[in-house]
């Protein structure tokens, strides 16, 4: 298999046990204002919740192997020390948010009363949509997807002033973006 089949394959997979995992608990958990409720979600599937997290953790790291493949393919392009730079940043946002959802399973309540530390998801959320507008323009430097390219590098720059003007957003988002390179690297 080649370096571009592995690289949309770990995109791709990254991106549906992201969802898996997500899935896998109520999305109630993630919505509902209301801590009480989160708590008694959480302790009526302390287990489920665990492995819904251990998944998405799963999912992130599976989708920076596939971004260091995708390094792989730009290496001797003019591209290639932003990509470099960019899987940096893309990397270490991804320590973040690992790092969250350790937290998420450690101590559930305090996910449960939003008493987690902000900084790690908007660390994650800052870093990871800078990475995903650098991969759009080692893209457009690359030439062959400069449609890919540009969408997915104004699409980065739109959700990212979203997060920066609300303060959320949820990750399936961003990962939508890597789901659409793996699919685009596909065919």
């Amino acid at each position: 298999m080649d370096t571009i089949k592995i690289t949309a394959l770990l995109l791709i997979l990254g991106t549906v046990l992201t969802a898996t995992g997500f899935g896998i608990f109520p999305a109630q958990i993630y919505t509902e204002k209301n801590h009480q409720v989160k708590l008694n979600l959480l302790a009526s599937k302390p287990k489920r919740w665990r492995i819904s997290q251990l998944v998405v953790i799963l999912g992130g790291i599976t989708t920076v192997a596939g971004s260091i493949f995708l390094y792989l393919l730009f290496r001797e392009s003019q591209a290639s020390l932003l990509l470099g730079i960019v899987l940096i940043g893309f990397a270490l946002g991804h320590v973040f948010w690992i790092w969250q959802l350790v937290l998420r399973i450690i101590q559930p309540k305090l996910f449960a009363n939003d008493e987690l530390p902000g900084w790690l998801f908007k660390s994650y959320s800052i870093l990871v949509l800078l990475a995903l507008a650098g991969f759009g323009i080692a893209f457009l430097l690359q030439g062959n997807y400069s449609v890919l390219g540009a969408g997915i590098f104004f699409v980065a720059l739109l959700v990212l002033g979203l997060f920066l003007k609300s303060n959320n957003m949820p990750p399936i988002v961003y990962y939508a973006m890597t789901l659409t390179i793996g699919l685009t690297l596909l065919f």
